[in-house]
């Protein structure tokens, strides 16, 4: 089921997880899933890009309440649809600042669940995406899991942040079509970096600093549009924080 939706289940509560299990074998939407006892468990296994919804028990036995583990999750991914399942509505407020896509009371029903499930997919659709063909099947990877694209020989190289670095037959030049001005820039015709992953600029070595530490170099001719490309970036990020 390639595109099945991948969730995540922190339920504590036996009865209450076998119901929801069941609600979910019963959907329409394809989905797969995979249960954890307690938050930390659920904190030891993630990674941006593995699940496209988690399913958040707020109250565990846990140290880890499942507002706590929600926090720390979003330092890790700001974008990843959560709902919080409680018999409570006392930390609504807790759970719109932490960007929860929803707010499901116990015990759990059929039209909460295919709710969730059905926002989660029109999320999980409208990721941005970057098209490629890789061993005769073309795939579909996240904007914001590609560090930067590098050009060798006739292959062009994908660093990413959440998964298995690959490459794939092709032009850094006709890949970069897919890829919005505003969050990649091209500093070398043989490079493509994510505007997100730059830790700053080296001004003697003319290259940007990635998160990862590596050096991606920039024509000397590009160097003003690459500061300039950065500080747009930023600015605009702080500007849409602030909103």
């Amino acid at each position: 089921m390639p595109d099945a939706l991948k969730i995540a289940i922190c339920e504590d509560e036996p009865d209450q997880k076998n119901m929801l299990l069941k609600l979910l074998d019963e959907s329409n939407i394809e989905n797969t899933s995979v249960v954890f006892a307690s938050g930390e468990d659920l904190l030891a296994d993630f990674k941006q890009g593995k699940y496209d919804l988690i399913l958040m028990d707020i109250y565990m036995e846990s140290e880890l309440t499942g507002i706590d583990t929600i926090r720390l999750i979003r330092k890790k991914d700001k974008d990843i649809p959560v709902a919080f399942v409680t018999t409570s509505k006392d930390h609504a407020l807790e759970s719109y600042r932490l960007s929860a896509m929803k707010y499901i009371e116990k015990p759990y029903s059929k039209e909460s669940i295919e709710d969730i499930l059905h926002l989660a997919v029109l999320k999980k659709n409208d990721v941005p995406t970057l098209f490629v063909q890789r061993n005769g099947i073309v795939e579909r990877v996240p904007l914001a899991n590609i560090l930067y694209m590098e050009q060798q020989m006739h292959k062009v190289y994908l660093c990413l942040k959440n998964e298995e670095d690959f490459s794939v037959y092709g032009k850094v030049s006709e890949l970069s079509k897919q890829l919005p001005e505003n969050n990649f820039f091209l500093p070398h015709k043989s490079f493509a970096v994510n505007l997100c992953y730059v830790m700053y600029i080296d001004m003697e070595l003319r290259s940007f600093v990635m998160e990862n530490k590596t050096i991606v170099p920039i024509r000397r001719e590009f160097l003003t549009k690459a500061k300039k490309a950065l500080e747009d970036f930023l600015f605009d990020r702080t500007r849409r924080l602030l909103k």
